[in-house]
C-alpha cells in the first residue's frame, strides 16, 4: 500500500505492529470508507493493540473520525471551503464521497443544460 501511495510511510510503520488479521481489518475499513489513517490514528491503533483493546469495531471507529483539515481555504464570503457543503451530507461521508456526488450532479446538470 505504501508503494502504491494508498498509505503513507509513517502510518504504515505503526500499523506493522498489528496482527495480519488486524491489518486486514484496517485495509477493509480503508476501502469501504475511502479513508487513509493519519499517523496519529495509526499510533492510537498500535497503542490499543498493546493494551489488548483493539477490535474490528474500534478500528472502524478510529478510522471514521473526522480529521482536522491541514490547510483551511476560505472563500470570498469567509466560508471554510472544506466545510462549505458538509452540512448537506451525512457525517459518515468522506470528502471523496462528497466530491464524487457533487461532480456527478454537476455533470448531470451540464448535460441537461446543453
Amino acid at each position: 500500500m505504501v508503494d502504491t501511495k494508498k498509505l503513507a510511510f509513517n502510518p504504515a510503520v505503526e500499523l506493522s505492529y498489528l496482527s495480519v488479521k488486524e491489518q486486514k481489518a484496517v485495509a477493509e475499513t480503508m476501502a469501504v470508507h475511502e479513508v487513509k489513517p493519519s499517523h496519529s490514528q495509526a499510533k492510537r491503533l498500535k497503542k490499543l493493540k498493546q493494551d489488548e483493546m483493539l477490535t474490528t469495531d474500534i478500528i472502524r471507529q478510529v478510522l471514521s473520525e473526522e480529521k482536522k483539515p491541514t490547510k483551511s481555504k476560505v472563500d470570498e464570503n469567509g466560508l471554510d471551503e472544506s466545510e462549505k457543503y458538509r452540512s448537506f451530507f451525512p457525517a459518515s461521508y468522506s470528502t471523496r464521497q462528497i466530491d464524487d456526488i457533487i461532480i456527478g450532479l454537476l455533470t448531470e446538470w451540464k448535460a441537461g443544460a446543453a
